[in-house]
């Protein structure tokens, strides 16, 4: 899984990625040498864990298919993939609507990836 995430990163122009469970347990992550992995897993794990509680007390699904958090110095974007999420951190110019075929490609290599 690692491996998909590495290309996804070359190819994408992203600074990392993860894939992350429902409930915001990290699986697998290839992220740049500048981010600490366990920072970001955790920072990834609140933001989603806390969207997803806030959706269920305002009585809303709490099922999210995708999400994209933009701050000053960069993005985090969250994709589903039904049991888990794939997690991009990007630069804030970078402009992930260009890099959805690759996004979608990492998504179902890691979806149908064979396990041995």
């Amino acid at each position: 899984m690692r491996n998909i995430l590495k290309d996804l990163n070359a190819e994408a122009d992203i600074v990392g990625s993860m894939v992350i469970t429902q409930d915001g347990i990290m699986v697998a992550a290839a992220l740049g040498r500048d981010l600490e992995e366990d920072a970001v897993a955790a920072f990834a794990s609140s933001l989603l864990v806390s969207m997803k509680r806030s959706l269920s007390e305002i009585k809303t699904p709490s099922d999210i298919s995708s999400c994209t958090l933009k701050g000053a110095d960069g993005k985090f974007a969250f994709f589903d993939m039904k049991s888990s999420y794939l997690v991009i951190v990007a630069d804030s110019n970078t402009r992930l609507d260009e890099w959805t075929e690759s996004i979608q490609r990492a998504k179902e290599r890691i979806m149908n990836r064979r396990v041995a």
